[in-house]
């Protein structure tokens, strides 16, 4: 039965026990973990760097970085194209439309390839699937710092190639040139107005966001007429019919202009590309993106020193693949195991949960890039994922490229702590470990029945906790899991109660402070 506000109240102040239920389970564990307390353990470091690096450890995660070791281990996820990921990418050939061009896109009209659902399918198979883990979670941050609101009709169509060629193209390269790359995709003009920004009728907001949250961040040093210049300076920048970036001389507004006090020469296309040029060289940009990083991967509130360490690996151009290594290769790094409060330092939001609990389970993520749903203004204002494990991520409110204001979907705790996303964690964990996702079986009681040959109640949640979780129970929550998943027996349990019991006993680890702790 779906977990609802009134049942996990409920069972959230229930006090201190499992609960006691007849086979069938009826009622899930209740969620009073000792872990949630404060007294929860430290990972390994093997595991800290997983928890962090990547969207969640798998057993094949834990067994590489275990035998080459955490520095080892980075430098390959620095090489994404080095990594054999030819199982995910022969998956996604299912998916045509991810390699079109603008031209074939805007053609496009095979209602089975649905072009927007396929590249949602494709984002969430590839954070399931892929071995390059670091390389998509840096694809995830910059969609995020970069982000363009895709149900909107143009940007549905033609968001693909945004993602393709400036997102997942530049996403460990260049900073530099992932901003200019960005300044000319016609999604990010349609989306930040870019494309009516015409000398007859200046539109700021590229401009505004550009420096506020692509570069300088908030207090990066600009004021409003620098705001004005700037957006001055991309006047005339558009797309043809082919969708490609076109400068319209015709709209762009004469003359020099001064930005940071530094004069940008007439020159119509190139101002925009001088502009990028002078905000990436600004010490503030490399604190900005730096910060971004840290709080990424760190803490929820950034260590400054940190920082400033990060910063000074930017380099001219931004070099991404530099600062990741400076980042993980800083003691703050290993140290950010939690907050100074005793909570967590890092808490995976929704997206984070929902692919991680896949990857910890192990199901098999075919069923995320079969059968899509169709497109947005094809099949009505929202896509609709009735059954499927996509509708819960829909509920928690971070399905990709969802989110309608310019900064992107919060990268804190905090904001992810309404009662919807709460409950929907578990309502999630417990549909997926129960078998009710259309075709995501997890085979539970099979991965236990090769894996523990006593199958006593402690023997099975052992199991299971060593496998998923990043850090070691407490007695005290063992003991809890262990006497709800035996229904008091001590003896080896039999298929019947294992097959009742296990799903809910394994989808309350799933929603313990141990897996949700980043």
């Amino acid at each position: 039965m779906p977990l609802t506000r009134r049942r996990f109240l409920a069972t959230s102040a229930a006090g201190a026990a499992l609960a006691a239920t007849v086979d069938p389970p009826a009622a899930a564990p209740l969620r009073a973990w000792a872990a949630g307390c404060g007294q929860i353990t430290d990972p390994s470091p093997e595991d800290h760097l997983l928890s962090r690096a990547t969207f969640g450890a798998t057993a094949a995660e834990r067994a590489r970085v275990g035998t080459i070791g955490p520095a080892a281990w980075i430098d390959e996820q620095l090489a994404p194209e080095r990594i054999d990921d030819h199982d995910c990418d022969d998956a996604l050939a299912a998916l045509p439309t991810l390699a079109l061009s603008p031209a074939a896109l805007k053609a496009h009209k095979d209602a089975t390839h649905p072009v927007s659902s396929e590249l949602t399918a494709a984002t969430l198979y590839r954070a399931v699937a892929s071995r390059r883990q670091l390389y998509e979670v840096m694809v995830d941050h910059w969609s995020n710092q970069l982000n363009v609101f895709m149900p909107e009709e143009f940007i549905v169509r033609y968001k693909t190639v945004d993602d393709r060629e400036v997102v997942r193209k530049h996403a460990l390269g260049s900073f530099r040139a992932l901003v200019h790359a960005s300044a000319k995709s016609p999604v990010m003009m349609r989306y930040l107005n870019t494309a009516t920004n015409t000398k007859n009728g200046p539109n700021e907001n590229y401009a505004r966001e550009l420096m506020e949250l692509h570069t300088l961040g908030v207090g990066g040093g600009y004021t409003e007429n620098d705001v004005k210049a700037v957006a001055k300076c991309f006047t005339g920048w558009n797309w043809n019919a082919d969708v490609v970036f076109e400068f319209r001389p015709a709209d762009h507004a004469p003359g020099d202009k001064v930005v940071l006090g530094t004069r940008i020469p007439s020159g119509g296309a190139d101002e925009g590309e001088a502009v990028i040029d002078l905000l990436v060289d600004q010490p503030a940009c490399a604190r900005h993106v730096a910060r971004r990083l840290v709080r990424r991967f760190v803490s929820d509130i950034p260590d400054e020193d940190l920082v400033a360490h990060v910063a000074g690996a930017f380099g001219r151009d931004g070099d991404i693949r530099a600062m990741l290594r400076t980042l993980f290769n800083a003691p703050a790094f290993w140290r950010a195991t939690r907050a100074a409060d005793g909570g967590p330092a890092k808490i995976r939001r929704p997206f984070e949960h929902w692919v991680a609990c896949q990857r910890a389970l192990e199901v098999d993520p075919g069923a995320l890039i079969a059968e899509l749903p169709p497109d947005f203004y094809e099949g009505g204002d929202s896509v609709k994922y009735e059954g499927r494990a996509e509708a819960y991520l829909q509920q928690m409110d971070q399905m990709p490229f969802r989110w309608r204001a310019p900064d992107g979907y919060p990268d804190a705790g905090r904001p992810w702590s309404g009662m919807h996303v709460i409950v929907g964690r578990w309502n999630y964990a417990q549909a997926l470990c129960a078998g009710q996702l259309r075709n995501l079986p997890p085979y539970l009681y099979e991965q236990t029945v090769i894996r523990v040959a006593d199958r006593t109640a402690a023997n099975v949640v052992d199991d299971w906790a060593t496998r998923i979780l990043p850090r070691p129970l407490l007695a005290e929550d063992r003991a809890r899991l262990v006497d709800f998943l035996g229904n008091g027996r001590t003896d080896a349990l039999d298929e019947a109660t294992l097959r009742a019991r296990l799903p809910m006993t394994v989808a309350a680890l799933l929603d313990s402070p141990y897996f949700s702790w980043r």
